[in-house]
C-alpha cells in the first residue's frame, strides 16, 4: 500500500491568519477531523502538495506531520477526504483530511483498475463502466489502494458482477452481489429506412387536379332540368 507524509502547520483562525492571507503566502487552508478527533485548522505548502497530488487518492494513507506553535510535531494518520478547487484556474483552495479512529471501520470508495483488453471490445463491442469506484467498509489497515478487475475474458453482451470479484480480506462491499460493474454491449445497428419513409409523402402525379366549382355547376344544371 502506498503511503505519503506531509509537513504541515497548525493554523489558528484570526484576522491575521485568514484563508485569503494563507493562500497569498503560498499555502492551502485545510482542516483535519474525525469521529474521535477535534477539528484542527492547517496550512499546507502549495508547491509541496502540487508535486504529489497526482499520486494521491481518497484511499491513500497520508501522515500529516503537524508543526505546532510550541515547536512540537504531532503525527496524524489521515485520508484525503475532499479538495475544493477554484472554478476558473482549478487550483486547490481548501482541503479536508479525515482522521480515522483505531478499531473503527471506514466507509470509503475504492477506485476500479481494469486489467487486460476485453474480447468483446476487440470484436466491436462497447465497454461500459457502471461504477468508477466501489463503496466498501473496512478498517483503515485493510483498505486497498484499488480493486483490480481482469476484463480480458469479457465477451459481447457479457458483464462482470460484484459476485465475480474476489475482494481482499477484511473488506465489506456495500453493493448487491448481482450489481453489474462492467459490461460489453454489442453496437446498435441503425434500421435502414424504407423508400418513402423519410421526408414528405410522394405526390401522385397521375391524379387529376380537383376543379373548384365544377360539382356545383352540375348540381344547378340538374335542377333546371
Amino acid at each position: 500500500m502506498k503511503k505519503f507524509s506531509m509537513d504541515v502547520m497548525e493554523r489558528t483562525k484570526s484576522k491575521t491568519t485568514g484563508a485569503k492571507k494563507v493562500r497569498n503566502e503560498g499555502f492551502i487552508p485545510a482542516v483535519a477531523y474525525g469521529p474521535d478527533y477535534e477539528p484542527m485548522n492547517l496550512a499546507i505548502n502549495f508547491a509541496m502538495f502540487d508535486s504529489v497530488s497526482h499520486k494521491l487518492s481518497n484511499t491513500t494513507p497520508i501522515t500529516l506531520k503537524v508543526k505546532k506553535g510550541n515547536d512540537q510535531v504531532e503525527e496524524l494518520l489521515t485520508y484525503l477526504k475532499n479538495v475544493q478547487r477554484h472554478k476558473v484556474n482549478d487550483q486547490p483552495i481548501h482541503m479536508e483530511f479525515y482522521v480515522p479512529s483505531a478499531g473503527r471501520v471506514m466507509n470509503i470508495e475504492v477506485p476500479i483498475n481494469m486489467m487486460g483488453h476485453a474480447i468483446g471490445v476487440e470484436e466491436g463491442g462497447v465497454l461500459e463502466h457502471h461504477y468508477e469506484a466501489i463503496p466498501i467498509e473496512a478498517l483503515p489497515k485493510d483498505i486497498p489502494d484499488e480493486i483490480k478487475i481482469d476484463i480480458s475474458g469479457v465477451e459481447l453482451d457479457d458483464y462482470v458482477k460484484v459476485s465475480d470479484i474476489e475482494f481482499p480480506e477484511g473488506v465489506k462491499v456495500l453493493l448487491d452481489e448481482n450489481d453489474i460493474l462492467i459490461s460489453v454491449l454489442a453496437p446498435r445497428e441503425e434500421p435502414t429506412p424504407e423508400p418513402g419513409e423519410e421526408g414528405e409523402e410522394e405526390l401522385d402525379e397521375s391524379a387529376e387536379p380537383e376543379v373548384i366549382g365544377e360539382d356545383k355547376e352540375e348540381e344547378e344544371a340538374a335542377r333546371e332540368e
